[in-house]
């Protein structure tokens, strides 16, 4: 556990005092794999919490969120079109679906103790 909070902290303040700067040509990528990795960290962490993970599911997870949301960016960039907006709520969707499991289970597991 000392580990994560050390890491969040690192990068954290790594990210703060780094100053990258980037093309506003690629924000859209840039948020599609934010988006991306943090609905692989929630796919990941519902996983967990059922039991079932694996360190081929978490690569697999992260390969697949970022190559659908990175390819739906490219091909809307390409048509002129803001597909990715598809992405953005595709994301956002499982996003809040994992976290809603999680809170149930955590619900289960509570009102079994009690």
């Amino acid at each position: 556990m000392i580990y994560v909070v050390a890491g969040i902290i690192l990068g954290i303040l790594a990210g703060l005092n780094l100053n990258l700067i980037y093309s506003p040509d690629y924000a859209v990528y840039i948020s599609l794999a934010v988006l991306a990795i943090l609905n692989t960290i929630f796919n990941m962490l519902n996983e967990n919490t059922k039991g079932e993970l694996t360190p081929v599911k978490s690569v697999i997870f992260l390969v697949r969120d970022l190559g659908f949301g990175l390819l739906l960016g490219y091909v809307g960039e390409q048509l002129g079109l803001p597909i990715y907006l598809a992405a953005v709520f595709a994301f956002g969707n499982n996003i809040y679906k994992n976290i809603s499991n999680m809170t149930n289970l955590m619900l289960q597991k509570y009102n079994k103790i009690k």
